[in-house]
């Protein structure tokens, strides 16, 4: 993923468990806590809570 690479991969990682916890902090970010513009300035995993509570009133 391009905004991974672009704001959080910047640094040198010195061992494979460094990186991995970086990636996951990351990912982690990207979906609890960075307000993207397309969701109207919501998180991922709010957009996804919220299509789950439409779903169940629909049902």
């Amino acid at each position: 993923n391009g905004i991974l690479k672009q704001e959080f991969l910047l640094t040198q990682c010195k061992d494979l468990r460094e990186l991995k916890t970086l990636v996951e902090e990351s990912i982690y970010t990207y979906n609890e806590m960075r307000p993207h513009l397309s969701l109207g300035m919501n998180t991922p995993n709010k957009m996804h809570e919220k299509s789950q509570q439409l779903a169940l009133l629909a049902y």
